[in-house]
């Protein structure tokens, strides 16, 4: 009897960036680069600004085997009249613990 056993090398984050930053009439959409090994597992992550009164929303995303890289979006709105900046930060919870950052700047 032949018996196979194929190895799979541990799920790893290995990069994290804010690769993308589009004005809209009144905000900022923002898309996110996350960086893998390219072996199958879970991301959790979540989005974070610094004047939101909102508490953070984390949220999964799965990944293929061979799949090496994953982008992800948030929208940053603003309200009122006139112009304001925040910092925006792609925060990532596991399996590995990376972030990114950028400075928004938001136009109504």
């Amino acid at each position: 009897m032949l018996y196979l056993r194929l190895y799979h090398p541990p799920f790893h984050v290995t990069g994290v960036v804010i690769s993308h930053q589009k004005q809209t009439a009144c905000g900022v959409d923002l898309t996110g680069r996350i960086s893998t090994n390219g072996a199958a597992g879970t991301i959790s992550y979540q989005w974070l600004l610094t004047s939101s009164p909102q508490p953070p929303q984390p949220q999964n995303v799965p990944v293929i085997a061979g799949q090496h890289a994953v982008y992800v979006l948030d929208t940053v709105e603003g309200s009122g009249h006139g112009e304001a900046s925040q910092t925006a930060t792609l925060q990532i919870l596991g399996p590995d613990l990376r972030t990114a950052s950028t400075t928004v700047v938001i136009r109504c």
